[in-house]
């Protein structure tokens, strides 16, 4: 059982055998909060992949916060500030299962299944998937832990993603076309003029419209995913920081690292050194 301040809970360690695979689960537990427990991580090293069982919280992931009840996922990337908070004033205990996840190989998999902008899923529907991760954790051996844990972890990935994908509908035309577009050009400077031009409305009315839809600004929406871009690169290429600013958009290379010191906490050689690669 955990003691750390503010939660108890099971801990189940499954050490990787031989060379680390490059997607590793190797925490996998179940907190139970006190009204007060609040857990900071600066700069994560993992990713953190949650489901809640009863009460409920905040969770915040670089510059994503949500409220995560029961029945919802939460998703925390490495790479970025991690704070997770009880809600004091909730009657039910928060409690969730959670997975440490090692390896930027999650990073991709997070990006390419589009993930990466929610840090929370509502009625997800995976509680048995994550019940049944703890009850394996309880019987099985740690080797065969550790190939079921990321079949585990597969499936929950591809189920959010269908999840998510069958609620793109909530978003109007207007506003999927807008994100498809930021989408497709996150590699070019942002050109507000084009996007105007390519979507029939002033920059003001689409900001507005976006902001309420998919809950920031344009302008935000653009460089979050810009850093997140960054940080793939920086983890998965030995692109230098400078070439890295120049695929996406940005000529000056001081301005850029800046820009990324200011979002993720720090700077880009700094961050592609404390997550395992150097330059």
């Amino acid at each position: 059982m955990s003691n750390t301040p503010g939660k108890q809970g099971p801990i189940y360690h499954l050490p990787p055998f031989g060379e680390p695979p490059p997607l590793s689960v190797q925490f996998i537990g179940v907190n139970y909060c006190e009204p007060h427990y609040r857990n900071v991580r600066t700069l994560a090293r993992i990713t953190v992949i949650g489901y809640v069982l009863a009460g409920q919280g905040r969770v915040q992931a670089g510059p994503l916060s949500g409220i995560a009840r029961r029945g919802d996922i939460f998703i925390l990337p490495a790479g970025c500030r991690h704070e997770v908070t009880a809600d004091p004033d909730h009657s039910d205990t928060w409690s969730y299962i959670w997975l440490n996840i090692s390896g930027s190989w999650i990073l991709n998999m997070l990006e390419a299944y589009k993930l990466l902008d929610h840090i929370t899923v509502q009625d997800s529907g995976l509680e048995p998937v994550f019940q049944d991760a703890i009850e394996s954790a309880k019987t099985l051996t740690i080797e065969d832990m550790q190939s079921y844990i990321q079949i585990v972890l597969m499936r929950i990935v591809v189920s959010l993603s269908e999840s998510l994908r069958g609620r793109g509908d909530t978003l109007t035309p207007t506003v999927r076309a807008i994100k498809q577009f930021l989408d497709n050009h996150i590699l070019h400077p942002f050109d507000s003029g084009k996007l105007a031009d390519h979507i029939g409305l002033s920059y003001k009315q689409m900001n507005r419209l976006f902001k309420q839809e998919a809950g920031t600004t344009l302008y935000n929406y653009v460089i979050n995913k810009k850093i997140e871009s960054a940080k793939l690169m920086l983890l998965d290429t030995q692109l230098t920081v400078s070439d890295i600013g120049y695929k996406l958009g940005y000529d000056d290379p001081h301005y850029f690292s800046n820009l990324f010191h200011s979002k993720a906490g720090v700077r880009p050689s700094e961050f592609r050194k404390l997550l395992g690669r150097t330059e």
